[in-house]
C-alpha cells in the first residue's frame, strides 16, 4: 500500500506541476514549464517503485509507461529550442506508451482487428484535421513530420480504446483517459505551432497535456491494485 510519505510527495507533486505550468502560462519562463514536466516524470518515478515488487507479470507494463513518462519530461523541454527535436521525442514516448499498451493487452487474433480498426479510425481523424486546417506552413517535410506523429499517437491511443473495449475494466478506461488527453493536447500543439498561434489554444492545449500526464504518473498505483483484483 502507499505510504502517507509517498502519498504526500504524489500530491505536493501534482501540486507542483500545475503552479509550475499556471506559471509558464503568465511568464514564460521555461525552466517554469521544464520543472513542470521533471514533477511529472518525478510523480512517475516514486510511484514505480512504490508499486514495482507488487506488479509480476505487469512489470515490464510499467517499465515501457516509465521510459514514456521521462521521454515526454524530455520532449518537452527540447520542443522550445527545436520543434521537430521536441516532436520526435515526444513521438518516441509515445512509441514506448504504445509498446506499454501492447504488452497490458498482447494482441490475439480476436483484439487485433479491433486493434486496427480504433488505430485507423482516429488516424483517419488526426490526419482530416492535418489536411484541412489552414496550415501556414505546407512544406511537404512539415506535413510528412504531422502526418507521421498522426500515425503514432492514433496507434498508441487507437490501443488504449480497444483494450478499454475488450477488457471493460476501470484501469483500462483510466488508461484511456490518459492517452486520450495526451491526443487531444498534441493535436492542440500542431494547430497552434501551425495555424496561427492562438493563445487560447496554447493553452488549452497545456492544460490537457499535464493533466494526462499526471493521470499516467498516477496509473502505477492503479495498476497495482488491478492486479490484486482484475475486474476492475
Amino acid at each position: 500500500m502507499i505510504t502517507r510519505r509517498a502519498a504526500a510527495f504524489n500530491i505536493l507533486l501534482t501540486c507542483a506541476v500545475f503552479l509550475l505550468a499556471v506559471l509558464y502560462l503568465l511568464t514564460g519562463s521555461i525552466l517554469a514549464k521544464a520543472g513542470a514536466s521533471i514533477c511529472f516524470a518525478a510523480i512517475g518515478l516514486i510511484n514505480f517503485f512504490i508499486t514495482k515488487d507488487r506488479l509480476g507479470e505487469y512489470r515490464a507494463f510499467s517499465v515501457f509507461l516509465l521510459c514514456g513518462l521521462f521521454l515526454a519530461m524530455a520532449g518537452d523541454i527540447v520542443i522550445n529550442f527545436i520543434f521537430i527535436a521536441g516532436a520526435a521525442v515526444f513521438a518516441a514516448g509515445h512509441i514506448f506508451f504504445l509498446t506499454a499498451q501492447l504488452r497490458l493487452c498482447p494482441p490475439d487474433r480476436r483484439s487485433i482487428k479491433r486493434d486496427i480498426i480504433c488505430a485507423a479510425g482516429l488516424f483517419l481523424v488526426n490526419l482530416s484535421i492535418i489536411m484541412f486546417a489552414p496550415m501556414r506552413f505546407r512544406e511537404p517535410a512539415t506535413i510528412a513530420v504531422c502526418v507521421v506523429y498522426a500515425l503514432i499517437i492514433s496507434a498508441m491511443t487507437g490501443k488504449a480504446v480497444s483494450n478499454c473495449i475488450g477488457t471493460k475494466t476501470r484501469f483500462s478506461g483510466y488508461m484511456l483517459l490518459g492517452t486520450g488527453l495526451f491526443m487531444i493536447s498534441d493535436i492542440l500543439l500542431v494547430l497552434y505551432a501551425f495555424t496561427g498561434k492562438i493563445e487560447a489554444m496554447h493553452y488549452v492545449s497545456l492544460t490537457v497535456y499535464y493533466i494526462a500526464e499526471v493521470i499516467l504518473a498516477d496509473s502505477f498505483l492503479l495498476l497495482a491494485r488491478y492486479k490484486e483484483r482484475p475486474d476492475q
